[in-house]
C-alpha cells in the first residue's frame, strides 16, 4: 500500500534523535507536512538496557530542547514537574538521572508527537522514484506500505558491531547488547555460565546485573585490555560534547579527525564510570575471600573461535591471549557482545554507509575515500534529474567520524543537532529544472552543500 501523499520531511526511526526533530520543527514553526516510521511497536529507549541502578552519564539540563529553549514544554524538568517528582528529584541531589526515568521523560515527550509516527512499520528499502511532481524519495516497509517525500532524515541509530568470529553463532545463546533483558528472560530457570564479551560500560554494567542473577552460576568477563578503565570525564575532554567542538572538528582534515577520535576515545568507549568499576571491584574481592570462582576476568584476551560443543555447553569459545598468543577454552551457555556499533568508514569493523542507504547509494555525493560526503548541516547531497526542489537527505546520529565523537549516540547534542537539521530544511531551495531539453542541474543549495562536504 502506497501512501500517495508526498511529505516534506519523512523521518526514519523514532528514538532520542528523531523525537528531538520533531519537537524542534514544532517549536521553530516548521509548516510542512511530516512523518515519521518507526520499526517498534510503540516508543522506546534503551529497553534492552533498563537495568537497575543504571544511569544516562549525561547532565539532564542537555536534554531534547532546553539548550535551545529553556522555555520549552518538553524539558526534561517540565516532565519531573509534570509527574509531580521535581521536589524529590531534586532532593536526591544525584549528578545523573537513572537511565529508566529518562525513558520515561522520552516516552512522555513522545506521546505529545504520537500522530505524527506510524510504529511496527520496519523501513526495509529507500530508493528514487518518478511522480508527477517530479523525483521523490520512496520509503518501503517489511509490512508492505510505501511512503513519498521530498526529504528523509535517518535517524535510525548505527548498527551493533558484530565482531567477525560471531558472526555465524548469532542466535539465542550468542547475541548483542542491544538483545540482553529480552534474550535472558527467555533463558531463565537454567544455571548459567555467561561469557561477557567487551570492556564498555554496557558491558560492565550487564556483568553487575548477571551477578546478581540466581539462575547465573559464573560470569567471565572477556576483553582485550588490562580490564575495566575509567572513563574520561574532565571538562576539558568532554568539550566534544559541545556544538561548539563540531564546528571546530567539521573543517578538519579526515587525518586530523582520526588521530583526535583515538586520543579521546576514552571519554566514550571502552571505559566506565568510576561508581560501576568499584561496585564490581569490591564484588570480586569478595568472591575471592570466599574462595568462589563465579567471576573471571579474561583480560588481554580474546576470542579466536566459536563452535559447539559434544559435551552439553551451547557454546566452547577458544580464547587467545592478545599478546603471548597462548589459547585456553572457556564453555558457555551464553555469550553477550557488549562490542558497541559501527561507524562510516574503511575498517574492518567499520560499514560505508547505514544498510538503508543500498538503494540510493549511486546518487550520493562521495568524500575521497568512498564513503557520503556528510555536509556541515548533516546532509548528503544526493544526485537528481529533474524536479520542483532539489532531494535532501539528512543523517542524524550517524555522523561521528565527519562530525566528531558527540554525534555517536550523545544526548548532549540532540537539541544542537536537530536545530541544524531544522534551519537547513527551512532554507528555501532552488528549483531543479525540468526535462525541457535543457541540461539537468541538483540545483545551488545542493551544489554548495556538496562542495561543502567533499572539502
Amino acid at each position: 500500500m502506497t501512501d500517495q501523499q508526498i511529505y516534506s520531511v519523512l523521518g526514519v526511526g523514532f528514538g532520542p534523535a528523531n523525537l528531538s526533530l520533531a519537537v524542534t520543527l514544532e517549536e521553530l514553526g516548521w509548516t510542512g507536512r511530516s512523518r515519521f516510521v518507526e520499526r517498534a511497536g510503540d516508543f522506546q529507549w534503551q529497553d534492552e538496557q533498563l537495568i537497575a541502578g543504571a544511569d544516562i552519564q549525561n547532565n539532564p539540563f542537555r536534554d531534547l530542547t532546553m539548550p535551545r529553549d529553556t522555555g520549552s514544554r518538553y524539558t526534561f524538568v517540565n516532565y519531573l514537574a509534570s509527574q509531580g517528582r521535581l521536589t524529590d528529584y531534586l532532593h536526591l541531589n544525584t549528578k545523573f538521572p537513572l537511565r529508566r526515568e529518562y525513558a520515561g521523560y522520552l516516552r512522555w515527550v513522545a506521546d505529545a508527537f504520537r500522530g505524527s509516527v506510524d510504529y511496527g512499520q520496519s523501513a526495509t528499502r529507500l530508493s528514487v522514484v518518478d511522480t508527477a511532481a517530479g523525483e521523490v524519495f520512496r520509503l518501503e516497509t517489511g509490512s508492505g506500505r510505501e511512503y513519498l517525500g521530498e526529504k528523509v532524515v535517518i535517524g535510525t541509530g548505527r548498527s551493533p558491531r558484530i565482531p567477525a568470529v560471531f558472526q555465524g553463532s548469532l542466535g539465542s545463546s550468542v547475541f548483542h547488547a542491544t538483545r540482553y533483558l529480552s534474550s535472558m528472560r527467555r533463558l531463565k530457570g537454567r544455571d548459567l555460565k555467561v561469557a561477557v564479551v567487551g570492556g564498555s560500560q554496557s558491558a560492565i554494567e550487564i556483568v553487575l546485573d548477571l551477578l546478581n542473577r540466581p539462575d547465573v552460576g559464573q560470569v567471565v568477563s572477556v576483553q582485550r585490555g588490562i580490564g575495566f578503565r575509567l572513563k574520561d570525564t574532565s571538562p576539558y575532554s568532554r568539550r566534544v560534547f559541545l556544538p561548539e567542538f563540531i564546528d571546530y572538528f567539521y573543517p578538519l582534515p579526515s587525518e586530523a579527525k582520526q588521530r583526535i577520535r583515538a586520543e579521546l576515545r576514552s571519554i566514550n568507549y571502552a571505559a566506565c564510570d568510576q561508581d560501576v568499576i568499584d561496585r564490581l571491584a569490591s564484588v570480586q574481592h569478595e568472591y575471592e575471600l570466599m574462595g568462589s570462582d563465579r567471576l573471571r576476568m579474561m583480560t588481554f584476551s580474546e576470542v579466536a573461535e566459536v563452535t559447539p560443543h559434544a559435551g552439553g555447553a551451547v557454546n566452547r569459545l577458544t580464547v587467545r591471549d592478545v599478546h603471548h598468543g597462548t589459547l585456553s577454552a572457556y564453555d558457555a551457555d551464553v555469550v553477550i557482545l557488549a562490542t558497541g556499533f559501527r561507524d562510516f568508514g574503511l575498517g574492518p569493523d567499520d560499514e560505508h554507509y547505514h544498510p538503508l542507504l543500498e538503494g540510493v547509494a549511486d546518487r550520493l555525493a562521495l568524500n575521497d575515500y568512498g564513503l557520503p560526503a556528510v555536509a556541515r548541516d548533516y546532509s548528503v547531497p544526493v544526485k537528481q534529474s529533474y524536479g520542483p526542489r532539489p532531494l535532501r537527505l539528512y543523517l542524524n546520529g550517524l555522523c561521528e567520524a565527519s562530525h566528531g565523537m558527540g554525534d555517536a549516540g550523545a544526548l548532549a547534542v540532540l537539541s544542537a543537532r536537530s536545530t541544524d537539521i531544522v534551519e537547513s530544511l527551512m532554507l528555501e531551495p532552488d528549483a531543479v529544472p525540468g526535462r525541457d531539453g535543457r541540461p539537468a542541474a541538483d540545483g545551488l543549495l545542493t551544489e554548495r552543500l556538496r562542495d561543502e562536504a567533499l572539502r
